[in-house]
């Protein structure tokens, strides 16, 4: 039996931020509120925020600036309110294939990821592999793995990958965290130390291998929903 589909914490950042825009208490060009004030409006943790702005970004109906937090694009009303009615809407897939394409996806981005990668693709990737280590043990730990695979995506230089993982990651690690209900396994930081290594060495057949060795517990679960 497939899950039964429900508003999950982003959906509801998403839908809140939909809401203020077509009222018109947000405009294009005005500034979102800060993420303490949003979580605590919308009754959502902060890093259900994250995500949120995340995936808003990425399909550019906010963008953040150095030092002054993120502020809705300059679109017109119609066109944002058609875009974040889209992001919801892509958001209804069933877990099991939001899961079966990352697999696919994401075995193959490592390998081009290995192959392609630069000296600053490697840099985001130390980096996000340190706040990962950082954050390991706080709430903030899946925004920081999500980091992690999203540099993955970025350095393979395939923008089709990097925006189909893109949206189906996000959904997969939030409703993998709630359901799971496990603490953290310390085996993926060895996995994501060693697919790192794998990148800096251009081996491209090892890291997608590592890879396939690292999406197996979540392939597994999400065939227990079924």
């Amino acid at each position: 039996m497939r899950e039964q589909l429900i508003e999950r914490p982003t959906d509801i950042v998403i839908s809140k931020l939909k809401e203020m825009i077509t009222s018109g208490q947000l405009k294009p060009g005005d500034k979102l509120p800060a993420e303490r004030k949003m979580a605590t409006d919308f009754g959502v943790g902060r890093t259900q925020i994250r995500e949120a702005l995340h995936k808003l970004e990425f399909y550019g109906i906010i963008k953040t600036l150095p030092q002054s937090g993120s502020v809705i694009n300059g679109l017109d009303i119609t066109t944002l309110d058609g875009l974040i009615s889209d992001v919801l809407d892509l958001q209804q897939y069933d877990f099991y294939s939001l899961v079966e394409t990352r697999f696919v996806l994401e075995v193959n981005a490592i390998r081009l990821c290995a192959e392609r990668r630069t000296e600053l693709d490697l840099k985001k990737l130390e980096k996000a592999q340190q706040n990962f280590l950082k954050y390991y043990d706080t709430p903030d730990r899946v925004s920081h793995d999500f980091a992690f695979h999203r540099a993955i995506a970025e350095g393979c230089h395939n923008p089709v990958f990097k925006a189909m993982l893109l949206i189906v990651i996000p959904d997969i690690m939030t409703i993998y965290q709630r359901d799971r209900i496990c603490g953290p396994n310390t085996a993926v930081i060895e996995e994501h130390s060693q697919m790192l290594q794998a990148i800096k060495n251009k081996n491209g057949d090892l890291a997608a291998k590592i890879m396939s060795e690292h999406l197996q517990g979540v392939v597994e679960f999400a065939k227990s929903k079924i």
